[in-house]
């Protein structure tokens, strides 16, 4: 699956569930190196939110859920007494 989709994973009920402590689901979420580079890179904190989707799909062995994680960047905040930059434009080279 790794394969398939780079960075994303695959979650199937747990055949293993004999008691409510365990989990539901289980599986695994497989990230290329350069993907955790990046994700440590940008993160000027010590945690890293990572948004995950999630697809049920059915396959020969059953009910199966795909994900597919998106690293979560939030929007710095809009000061509305800010004016954003303009860009000074040269025209001493337009004929009129």
């Amino acid at each position: 699956m790794a394969n398939q989709f780079p960075n994303s994973g695959k979650l199937s009920p747990n055949k293993y569930k004999d008691n409510p402590k365990k989990p539901d689901m289980t599986g695994e979420l497989v990230m290329t190196k350069d993907a955790i580079k990046e994700l440590l890179a940008e993160s000027p904190a010590d945690e890293v939110t990572i948004k995950l989707g999630a697809w049920k799909m059915q396959g020969a062995h059953g009910e199966w859920v795909r994900l597919s994680w998106n690293n979560y960047k939030p929007k710095a905040p809009v000061n509305p007494y800010v004016q954003p930059k303009q860009d000074t434009l040269d025209d001493s080279d337009i004929p009129f």
